[in-house]
């Protein structure tokens, strides 16, 4: 019998008038965490105005995930930025209801939320 695949995440980073945006697609677990940490780590080196964790691509979210979520929070807040995270589908919500996370942190639907949330604190 074959060994499962190792669990893939891809971030990709960019960036929108408001804020910089880390989007992650696949499994964020113990394995792949780190690449989703190291994606925010390089978005906020940039100085952004603001920070936008993408997780509509994220098919399953372990609690390495969302480790790594609770540290760009803390990492957001130290350095004085607006931080939204964007989460539509089920393993991320579910999740991050789990753990309460979802009552600490901007939570939306869809980047276009998280941006116009974002303009919104500025004003």
């Amino acid at each position: 019998m074959p060994d499962d695949p190792a669990p893939v995440l891809t971030v990709h980073l960019r960036t929108v008038p408001e804020a910089a945006v880390v989007a992650a697609e696949g499994d964020l677990d113990l394995g792949t965490a780190p690449v989703l940490r190291s994606g925010a780590r390089a978005a906020l080196a940039g100085e952004p105005g603001a920070l936008i964790v993408d997780l509509g691509g994220v098919t399953f979210c372990g609690s390495a995930g969302l480790q790594v979520i609770a540290e760009v929070v803390a990492a957001a807040e130290a350095a004085g930025l607006p931080f939204a995270v964007v989460a539509a589908g089920r393993p991320v919500l579910r999740a991050l209801q789990i753990t309460q996370l979802d009552e600490t942190l901007a939570l939306h639907r869809t980047i276009d939320g998280a941006r116009a949330w974002i303009r919104e604190r500025a004003a």
